[in-house]
């Protein structure tokens, strides 16, 4: 396996998204913000819900004059808050693309910015010396000696996914490349009972390696989409859509289909 089979950045490339990450963490740190959910919940209309497809993470959109960052929480926590993250730098980069396009595609044009979306992720769940500062406090090992519940430990503590963690301390020089297949392999489907024994064995709950299946809708969001109609900014089929995509329906809070909508 070649190390650029992790998609590992170039390092001056990550050294300038880094920049940008702590920009943005010292942002919210001012608001006394620093979870990643709640940083969504700042800026946008934050909704995590399970859907049908393991095909979409989740993604952002712009409808109406505010930003809705939709999470899909059949994965893991792990993944759900890296997908957070990874949204986060569309939010905060990329806003004209969003008003302009209502949704970023993942396609050709796009594929620069969410390469240096991944990248934020990394530099912004997981900052670099203060990961460095945990590794020697709680693991404290050579790098080639690292093993699983080193890096149970790491990612409970960021509150990333086991594999993610792996990679950021490959790439920190803090474990060596060498044992990445050897590590991953735990956290394969087919191990995925004894990566949760050995998290269980470590004091950590499953939390971060299970899906949470949560649904989250925000009150905010609701009044939103009925204020739009009531105002006649949006339709009836589009406030219809919006709600069904939350499991609620127009009749529920006294909406009619308009006749006038036929024409």
């Amino acid at each position: 396996m070649q190390k650029n089979n992790l998609n590992l950045s170039e390092e001056s490339f990550r050294m300038q998204i880094k920049d940008l990450a702590e920009d943005v963490r010292i942002k919210f740190a001012r608001k006394g913000l620093s979870d990643i959910f709640d940083i969504l919940s700042d800026i946008a209309f934050l909704i995590r819900k399970p859907l049908d497809t393991d095909e979409l993470s989740g993604f952002s959109t712009y409808f109406e004059g505010q930003f809705i960052v939709y999470l899909n929480s059949n994965f893991t926590l792990g993944h759900e808050r890296y997908t957070g993250a990874h949204e986060l730098y569309h939010l905060i980069y990329n806003i004209d693309i969003l008003k302009k396009e209502k949704i970023l595609i993942d396609d050709e044009r796009h594929k620069e910015e969410d390469t240096k979306a991944d990248i934020f992720v990394s530099e912004f769940l997981m900052p670099e010396d203060y990961v460095k500062e945990v590794f020697y406090k709680i693991v404290n090992a050579d790098k080639d000696s690292v093993l699983p519940r080193h890096i149970i430990r790491m990612h409970n503590y960021f509150k990333v996914s086991y594999k993610t963690m792996l990679k950021r301390l490959i790439q920190l020089n803090l474990c060596s490349f060498d044992k990445y297949e050897e590590l991953a392999d735990i956290c394969s489907m087919e191990k995925a009972e004894m990566l949760q024994a050995l998290t269980k064995r470590e004091g950590y709950d499953l939390d971060l390696i299970v899906p949470s299946r949560v649904t989250y809708v925000p009150k905010e969001y609701i009044e939103f989409i009925k204020t739009n109609y009531e105002r006649g900014n949006t339709s009836y089929k589009n406030m219809k859509n919006s709600l069904q995509f939350i499991g609620l329906a127009p009749e529920q809070f006294g909406y009619e289909y308009p006749p006038e909508e036929d024409y």
